[in-house]
Order: C-alpha cells, then structure tokens, then sequence
C-alpha cells in the first residue's frame, strides 16, 4: 500500500469532513434540540452510509450509477427533494414564531426541560442514513475523488477497507465536536438564537438542494 497517497486522502478527508455540509447541519441542530448523544445516532447513521458507499465502491456499483446518466439524474433530484423537505422542516418553527408574535427570549435550557416529543434514537439513526444517501455528491466522491488515491496494482478491496477506515476515524472526532461545541451554546443562548441558527442551517440545505437539482453534471 502507498503511504503517500493514504496521507493524501487523510487530508483531503479531513478538509472535506470540517466543512459543514448537510450532515453537520443535521447534528448540529440534533444536538440543540435533542442532545448530544441524541444527535451521535443520527451521526452513526451518516457514518453507516459512508461505510456502504466505500463497500459499494469496491465493487463498482458505484462507477455504474455514475455512468447511467438517468438513473443518477432521478437518484439527484429525489435526493435534492429530501434535503429541500429536510432544511424546510428546519425552517417552519422560526416562521410559525414569527406569525404567532412569540419572542422566545428565555434561555433555551429552561425551555429545552419543557415536556416535548423526543425522536426515537433509531428513528435519528436512520434519519442519519438517508440525509447522506440523499446527497449524490457523496456518491460522486466516490467516483471521481476516491479513485484518484487507489493504487490499481494493488488489492483493491483492501485499499478500500482501510481508506474506509481512516474517513470514519476522522470523521467522528470531527462531528462529536460540533455537537459538542453547539449543545453547550444552546446552554447559555435565548431559543430565539436556536430557532435562528436552525432556520439558517435549514436555508442552506434548501439552497444545496437547488444548486443539486439545476446542476446538469455531478
């Protein structure tokens, strides 16, 4: 295995996971609303997606997709339908605000103790796994970018095993520390500052989901 290009691809990873894209989004707000552990599941799940698209590299299924123009077109916009849906639901409770008049001006960790449904772990861990299926980006990640650091003369499969492992490996510590960092904010910030760093987190899944849906090529 070459080393140089497993050091590459652990910086590129790395550059790639602080940026914040719809999975950070979704932890971010998870670990407001619901907690930081809370907000883990739903990070396992993107992690799970992650996992199977190296497994489905390996095999070449990816590259398929990819080929078939149509097939990856409906795979786009359905995607670019759920993350518009998802960054949607992020934005209402700030506009249902806004029309009720309400202020939300209390700290947010006196509202957060007030009784309210809580989504099930399993339920956030596949919410998890669809937010990151549902972004054919991540699929071309593995099409265009991934290739460039395998060697062809060596064992695949186990190139991808490891390659898989150092993205998680990095990617964890990444994720737990935005939720970690946000979930202690929302201790000392008013709910209105929540329902604002939601709505604005949720505007730009709307907006990469526009940009996924107009974009002719991956």
């Amino acid at each position: 295995m070459d080393w140089s290009n497993l050091a590459a691809f652990a910086a590129t990873e790395f550059l790639l996971c602080l940026s914040p894209g719809p999975t950070v989004l979704l932890v971010v707000g998870l670990s407001m609303r619901q907690g930081l552990w809370r907000s883990q599941c739903a990070a396992a799940g993107a992690l799970t997606t992650n996992a199977i698209y190296f497994a489905l590299s390996a095999a070449g299924v990816a590259s398929l997709i990819i080929a078939s123009a149509t097939l990856f077109y409906v795979l786009k916009i359905v995607g670019a339908l759920y993350l518009a849906w998802l960054g949607i639901k992020m934005v209402l409770p700030l506009i249902e605000a806004w029309w009720r008049g309400e202020k939300h001006d209390a700290p947010f960790a006196e509202a957060s103790k007030m009784p309210r449904a809580k989504t099930t772990p399993l339920k956030l861990y596949w919410k998890g796994i669809s937010l990151q299926a549902a972004n054919p980006k991540n699929l071309a990640f593995f099409v265009a970018i991934l290739p460039q650091f395998i060697d062809p003369h060596g064992p695949v499969a186990l190139q991808m095993m490891v390659f898989g492992s150092v993205s998680i490996l990095l990617e964890v510590p990444v994720l737990l520390i935005y939720a970690i960092s946000f979930s202690a904010l929302a201790k000392v910030i008013t709910e209105r500052v929540v329902l604002w760093i939601e709505a604005i987190a949720g505007g730009f899944l709307i907006l990469l989901a526009g940009a996924l849906a107009w974009e002719r090529k991956a």
